[in-house]
């Protein structure tokens, strides 16, 4: 027993006299203490007592209340029971100490300290892992080794069952198979309480070798009974017989009666004996009568899009037993009595059983192929863009639920011919290609399509020259720019308040600028053209004035010969200016005459006259103030 020490304070206060202000201040005064004037007095709340256990380690001391700033110093009366490390409490030990809270004087408060029990129990221990053991009974005995502790106390051990094994100090003795439940008590010590621990010991018994239990058949009719001998044994112990059916047949003691056709699974258990645990073995009594004469099982084919359900007809049989209906594959088709629910498409195995009756012996099972079509999921194929005399490509299958072979068709065969899967590029333009997968066992048949585009070679492109005109022209036939195609001319106009368009026509609309795009369509071997662009101005509408005042023609004639800025051309250039390229083996010739374009080759910068280019595409684009006039890919060998 732990004896607390006695406490600090008594346990009763003094009753204070009444005495004047006057007199306590003199009092304080004459002693040395600080007078209200000069301090104030230090206020503490509770310290309540503190009560732990060995074994926790540490503990954080709460201080009381207090109105004074003044830092804490906390300190232990009996360090071998705890220490004090800033206001962190070290338990090493059991018993008690006496932990007093201290602020000194500050500013204007007074100095004043608390004190408060501590009390330290022992503690509880903990135990390290005590694993669950199966041990062989061949070894006879097992000598226990006590899980690891945090107390030193003395360990001792007892047996849940000591007729399977029985236990001296820490030596288990083992005498059959069979599980107990070793108790491991460990003693109190000084800062430990008493406590205790369990594992489970399995005594595992050999197994003995069996002989075979072969299967038996019998005829009804013509065997009344059968003596069992049960499989040879390296074990001694008792032999017991059971029926899985004992409809079919009955046991008692080791004789078999049949009772009525059908199958029964027999069970020879036999008992542990010795170092010997039990062991069993089955075999298969068939008892037998006359079978039935049974009709055909046809196979059957579905389609899982027309439904998921199919009835199944069973076979004729002279017989009156039920069938009964089962799947080889639950994934292709599940059964339910007599009606299989289909669930993807597939073969499946559908096996009818008819029972027996007391006239005849369950018939052989029968079995048929059910096969249920379903239409194939077929993946996309990206569009392919192709130029006239690319080489042939072979076409590549899209994925498909369906192993059906692929065909292909071309809906344009002047753009692409199809040989064998093997696509021809024939000409500029654009095709359909239709893929047709051929319908299998399981599978219908499945299509998909996807476009080619092929293009040509990209028209040489002259100067697309501005235009002019006035408020109230009638439409305006475009002068498209010179180009070595024969393809017609598509325009776009930027800002349909100034110029809408009509066919190869512009309309008039209002005063202003607006910038004309113009794009070649395909012809024969040349593809769509790049995109040129012009700039339209419209005049105002001269005034009706009969003034002779200069009209407004000779502003534009003017305005852009000095400027920087650039002219109504979109290039920049006068209209007879001279834009060529031309490659000769692996050197690019840029012609510019009246322009002073920017050259870019492959996105890098170029020049006007010879570019020496690598073997491959060279991407060859001619701007002039910042508008593209020329785009062409050339391929250098």
């Amino acid at each position: 027993m732990l004896t607390p020490p006695v406490a600090a304070f008594p346990s009763k206060r003094k009753k204070l006299r009444r005495v004047s202000l006057f007199s306590v201040a003199f009092v304080l005064f004459a002693i040395g203490l600080p007078t209200d004037a000069q301090a104030t007095f230090t206020i503490f709340g509770p310290f309540p007592p503190i009560a732990t256990t060995y074994g926790v380690g540490t503990l954080a001391i709460v201080p009381p209340t207090t109105n004074s700033p003044a830092p804490w110093l906390f300190t232990s009366s009996n360090t071998n029971v705890a220490t004090v490390s800033g206001k962190t409490l070290n338990i090493v030990g059991v018993g008690y100490a006496t932990i007093i809270a201290s602020q000194a004087a500050t500013g204007k408060f007074t100095a004043r300290s608390r004190p408060t029990q501590l009390r330290v129990s022992q503690g509880t221990p903990t135990f390290g892992a005590f694993a669950p053991q199966s041990i062989s009974i061949a070894q006879l005995t097992y000598t226990i080794v006590p899980p690891t502790s945090t107390s030193d106390g003395i360990w001792s051990f007892s047996s849940s069952n000591p007729i399977i094994a029985s236990v001296v100090g820490n030596l288990v003795t083992f005498h059959q198979g069979g599980s107990v439940m070793i108790y491991g008590i460990q003693s109190g010590a000084r800062f430990w309480k008493t406590a205790g621990t369990s594992m489970r010991l399995t005594v595992v018994t050999l197994s003995p070798n069996l002989g075979t239990f072969g299967d038996i058949s019998i005829m009804k009719d013509s065997v009344a009974s059968l003596t069992l001998l049960p499989p040879k044994s390296s074990s001694s112990g008792a032999w017991i017989f059971t029926s899985s059916n004992p409809t079919v047949a009955s046991i008692v003691g080791n004789v078999v009666t049949p009772m009525a056709f059908g199958t029964t699974q027999i069970t020879a258990t036999q008992a542990a004996f010795g170092n010997y645990g039990s062991a069993s073995a089955t075999m298969t009594l068939a008892v037998q009568g006359p079978l039935p004469t049974v009709g055909a099982f046809p196979d059957v084919m579905a389609s899982l899009a027309a439904s998921q359900l199919v009835v199944l007809t069973a076979p004729t049989s002279t017989s009156s037993g039920g069938w009964t209906f089962s799947s080889s594959d639950t994934s292709v088709a599940t059964v339910s009595g007599q009606v299989a629910n289909l669930l993807k498409p597939g073969t499946t195995t559908i096996t009818a059983s008819q029972a027996a009756t007391i006239t005849y012996a369950p018939p052989v099972p029968l079995t048929m192929t059910l096969t249920v079509e379903g239409n194939p999921t077929i993946g996309s194929l990206a569009d392919v863009q192709k130029v006239v005399n690319d080489p042939d490509f072979t076409i590549t299958a899209p994925t498909s639920t369906s192993n059906g072979a692929w065909s292909f068709v071309s809906s344009n065969l002047a753009v692409i011919d199809i040989v064998n899967g093997v696509a021809k590029v024939k000409g500029a333009g654009k095709t359909t290609i239709t893929g047709t997968q051929a319908a299998t066992k399981i599978w219908t048949q499945g299509t998909t399509t996807f476009s080619v585009q092929v293009f040509g070679h990209i028209p040489t492109v002259g100067i697309f020259a501005p235009i002019s005109a006035t408020v109230g022209d009638a439409q305006k036939l475009i002068s498209p720019p010179q180009s070595n195609s024969s393809g017609t001319w598509s325009y776009v106009s930027s800002d349909p308040k100034v110029a809408t368009i009509n066919g190869t026509s512009l309309v008039i609309v209002g005063a202003g600028s607006a910038t004309i795009s113009a794009t070649q369509n395909s012809s024969g071997e040349y593809s769509q053209s790049n995109i040129v662009q012009t700039t339209l101005t419209v005049k105002p509408k001269p005034s009706p004035s009969p003034s002779p005042s200069p009209t407004p023609t000779s502003k534009p004639s003017s305005s852009p010969s000095p400027r920087p800025s650039p002219t109504p051309s979109v290039t920049g250039a006068p209209i007879n200016a001279t834009l060529k390229v031309s490659a000769s083996g692996r050197i690019l010739t840029v012609v510019a005459i009246g322009v002073k374009p920017l050259v870019f080759i492959n996105g890098k910068p170029g020049k006007v006259g010879r570019n020496a280019v690598k073997p491959g595409v060279a991407s060859v684009v001619i701007t002039i103030n910042d508008k593209v006039v020329y785009r062409k890919a050339f391929t250098i060998k």
